[in-house]
């Protein structure tokens, strides 16, 4: 025996998907967003702005690596270039001195660190601060007394 109701048409896939109510939107999940740029990529950017006479992004770029990729390879060189970019091109020494003090840091033996310390020397004794100026001074001058900068850091820290 079989019905006799007749069965219902399939809906097509256009007219579910009208009919269908949109689902809720979900409480508590964050959108998507798209990855934050890798160590690699922020130096890449850096160089890339800097070369372009652009101080700010470059700068931007560097603190941001530094920051960001504490234990990558990159960050000690990013430290160091953000100080030679604060105190040479945007006339921030004490921002220079604290990039200064994270390369060295970040990079106790990379091949920069004679000029990072000499360069924070430089930033020291543009901040005014004579005691640490001295310190680093002497700092210096004890670990690379015939250092290519020894001249030029002896002859910083004057009251």
């Amino acid at each position: 025996w079989t019905s006799a109701l007749p069965l219902a048409p399939e809906p097509t896939a256009e007219a579910a998907s009208a009919s269908a109510t949109p689902a809720p939107p979900r409480i508590g999940v964050a959108p998507t967003l798209a990855a934050p740029p890798s160590a690699k990529e922020l130096l890449e950017t850096a160089n890339a702005a800097r070369l372009k006479g652009d101080a700010r992004e470059a700068a931007r770029s560097y603190d941001l690596l530094r920051k960001r990729y504490r234990n990558d390879s990159r960050a000690g060189l990013a430290a160091f270039e953000l100080g030679r970019i604060r105190l040479d091109s945007l006339g921030d020494a004490p921002g220079a001195v604290e990039a200064f003090d994270d390369a060295l840091l970040l990079a106790p033996d990379a091949s920069f660190r004679e000029d990072a310390e000499a360069r924070r020397v430089d930033a020291l004794d543009a901040t005014g601060n004579h005691p640490r100026c001295l310190a680093a001074q002497s700092g210096y001058l004890s670990r690379y007394p015939g250092g290519v900068h020894a001249r030029v850091v002896s002859a910083r820290c004057r009251p």
